[in-house]
């Protein structure tokens, strides 16, 4: 979701086919905006003042002036760490990581997957892959595992846990709503609640019986969390690793 949708979700609908056609450009090139006047923007998506005018007003501003003005504020949230050496950044963030990790929390959500009946790994977006990349590992390992990451599926999970299950969630930011919602939900089952995260302190880890945090500072470009996801893949691996051991 672009800088403009997140901003501006609950209002998007009251626009017209048109006004959407240039919000929904303006979300792709909010760079437009900072670097030209209005005539010059009607003029680049070929339409009219008026109609860029109006959809600013529905969106509940003053103006175009009011409009530009808010999303320069926004695209100052831009962050992208500046770092010279890549390596040495990665063998930072690595080390971090490392001294982070209570092996006690691997040795207890490891226990819990082993004695579960059945696992459920929910990731969504840009997560999912490294969900499906850690369901397939443990099935290989002869474990039960159900891999979701359809919000309506997700929305259903309390209805299938049993006390007995694990769930173990993947999320970068641990505030996607589909998931603390589900997570709220489900540990009123007496299943075992387990996240794989970035953010230590995220509504997500909050409602955990256990979590791993990799603590990797956040990259924003344009609204979009850009922050490498190899150190989420790191800690699903030394999970599967210790799980092996305690089935072996």
């Amino acid at each position: 979701m672009g800088i403009l949708q997140t901003h501006f979700t609950s209002m998007i609908e009251s626009l017209s086919h048109s006004e959407k056609h240039v919000f929904y450009y303006l979300d792709d090139h909010p760079e437009l905006i900072a670097s030209n006047t209005l005539t010059e923007l009607a003029q680049i998506l070929n339409t009219s003042n008026t109609t860029i005018i109006r959809m600013t007003k529905r969106l509940g501003l003053s103006g175009f002036a009011e409009f530009k003005f808010l999303l320069e504020g926004l695209l100052k949230e831009t962050h992208v760490i500046q770092e010279k050496n890549l390596l040495n950044q990665y063998n930072l963030f690595f080390q971090n990581l490392v001294n982070m990790i209570d092996i006690s929390d691997l040795e207890f959500m490891a226990d819990r997957i082993n004695h579960s009946n059945i696992l459920y790994i929910i990731g969504v977006g840009l997560t999912k892959p490294i969900a499906e990349y850690t369901a397939k590992r443990l099935m290989q390992l002869n474990k039960s595992v159900i891999y979701i990451y359809e919000s309506h599926m997700i929305d259903l999970l309390p209805n299938l846990i049993t006390s007995k299950d694990t769930v173990l969630f993947l999320s970068m930011s641990g505030e996607t709503k589909t998931l603390v919602s589900a997570a709220g939900k489900l540990k009123y089952t007496g299943a075992a609640l387990l996240a794989i995260t970035n953010n230590g302190n995220s509504s997500l880890v909050k409602k955990m019986h256990r979590s791993l945090c990799s603590g990797v500072p956040v990259n924003m470009y344009k609204n979009y969390d850009i922050t490498s996801r190899t150190f989420l893949m790191i800690q699903a691996d030394l999970l599967i690793e210790l799980y092996l051991r305690t089935v072996v």
